[in-house]
């Protein structure tokens, strides 16, 4: 059974992001593109500091991804003299941010990047399906799944920790368990990018039906949030 142990969803815009960083890590993140600082706030804000050593894979799609690091790289170099510096664009590859998040994150052993085309929706589905795998098989004690963006405007995440369920009970509570889609009632949860923050609305209400999550696309995927 796979549990859900933490739902989050963070904003920031461009002018507080540092401000942020700097009251989670102590320091700035010198030199970390806008998303690699995203990612650092939201893992750190999933796992308290005693499971952050644990085996962890992560997760993550993206619209937005490196394409405004890459703007600026464009820009700098169309309308300066001289080319860009190393790290601009180091900026612009998406694995910055598994490079940025890994000693915050000693226990990260793996990373994937799932680009996305529409703003207005994600592949949640696919997600937890590769999440799932991951526990299932015993290559990660806990994963994280997260759409992160990047706009000229604002920065958002949205997380979810999962984990196996644990015989000796060494995890982090449960606050739903998801499970292959039943034969009963549940409410249709759309796969969009802000699906963390639909989940945590639910969790704070009574509500007993799950949440069927069925994405067009991935339909094969389907698979509920529950009540533990």
């Amino acid at each position: 059974m796979i549990q859900l142990t933490t739902t989050i969803s963070q904003q920031f815009t461009s002018e507080q992001l540092p401000a942020a960083v700097r009251a989670a890590i102590g320091q700035p993140l010198r030199r970390a593109p806008a998303l690699a600082q995203l990612a650092v706030l939201g893992a750190l804000a999933c796992l308290p500091a005693h499971r952050r050593h644990l085996p962890t894979a992560l997760f993550w799609q993206t619209v937005s991804g490196p394409r405004q690091n890459t703007l600026l790289l464009l820009n700098e170099i169309g309308q300066n003299d001289g080319e860009a510096m190393p790290f601009t664009f180091l900026a612009t590859v998406p694995v910055s941010a598994a490079v940025h998040l890994r000693p915050f994150i000693p226990g990260l052993c793996s990373t994937t990047m799932l680009p996305l085309e529409n703003e207005n929706s994600g592949n949640w589905s696919l997600l937890l399906a590769l999440a799932k795998n991951t526990l299932k098989n015993g290559h990660a004690a806990q994963v994280l799944c997260a759409h992160l963006d990047h706009w000229a405007d604002q920065l958002s995440g949205h997380w979810l920790c999962l984990q196996a369920e644990t015989r000796n009970n060494d995890g982090e509570p449960a606050v739903a368990i998801l499970r292959p889609v039943s034969h009963g009632t549940a409410q249709k949860l759309a796969d969009h990018p802000h699906l963390p923050a639909r989940v945590a609305a639910w969790l704070q209400t009574d509500e007993p039906c799950p949440l069927r999550l069925d994405s067009p696309a991935a339909a094969g995927l389907a698979v509920e949030f529950a009540r533990p």
